[in-house]
């Protein structure tokens, strides 16, 4: 076992959840930074920004910002 997999099975017993659904909430939903969101789980960032890049959620965090911004920025063209 890793040490990456005893954070998973320590967060994922504490919430009853998937790592994958409770760093979802608290990375997407509730727009914190890696430094909090690792901190309110008890990782390490590093530990935290490894589950990031495996579920894939920076690209769903920033690929949603980037959608806004360029419908806001096509709407004040057509203004």
């Amino acid at each position: 076992m890793t040490e990456y997999d005893s954070y998973r099975e320590k967060v994922e017993r504490r919430h009853n959840k998937a790592l994958v659904e409770v760093m979802e909430d608290l990375y997407i939903k509730n727009n914190l930074g890696p430094s909090v969101s690792a901190k309110q789980l008890g990782m390490p960032r590093q530990a935290f920004m490894h589950f990031v890049q495996e579920y894939g959620l920076k690209q769903l965090k920033f690929g949603d910002y980037k959608k806004k911004v360029m419908i806001l920025s096509e709407r004040q063209k057509v203004r």
